[in-house]
């Protein structure tokens, strides 16, 4: 088994076959930045090719489980071009959509279960992933 790799958004770590994915920016709410996106099909992958776990858990850390996307990956011109005639933005926006949504299907294509364990607010984007995984496990105040 390798070591694994080092990532922005969360951390990782694999104990007992049980390899475990925490949102790590409580600061930020465990908001979904660009290097989010880029990152969870990279670590999935990773876990499924290179450990020995038989299951994933994702979970967070701070006061919720997380605020969902980062609005600033919208307004990052270079990741969205949103100029020139509407249909070419419209496409532009439709390729971004369909890159985040194959994010998200990087959890369900997974070889692996993986259970989402939840705690206080889990909105937006957030509420999307959890839904990808396999079984969701919640606190009260979720």
């Amino acid at each position: 088994m390798s070591d694994l790799s080092i990532y922005e958004s969360f951390s990782v770590s694999v104990e007992n076959k049980i390899a475990h994915v925490v949102l790590s920016r409580p600061e930020a709410l465990n908001t979904m930045t660009k290097a989010f996106w880029l990152e969870l099909p990279k670590c999935m992958q990773e876990i499924e090719s290179s450990t020995d776990a038989r299951v994933i858990v994702v979970s967070s850390t701070g006061k919720h489980f997380s605020a969902g996307m980062d609005l600033g990956v919208f307004t990052d011109s270079k990741a969205v071009p949103m100029n020139g005639d509407p249909g070419r933005m419209a496409e532009n926006l439709r390729r971004v959509v369909l890159q985040l949504q194959e994010t998200l299907t990087s959890l369900e294509a997974i070889r692996l279960p993986v259970l989402a364990a939840i705690h206080g607010g889990c909105i937006g984007g957030a509420l999307d992933m959890v839904c990808a995984a396999d079984s969701r496990y919640c606190t009260e105040d979720a």
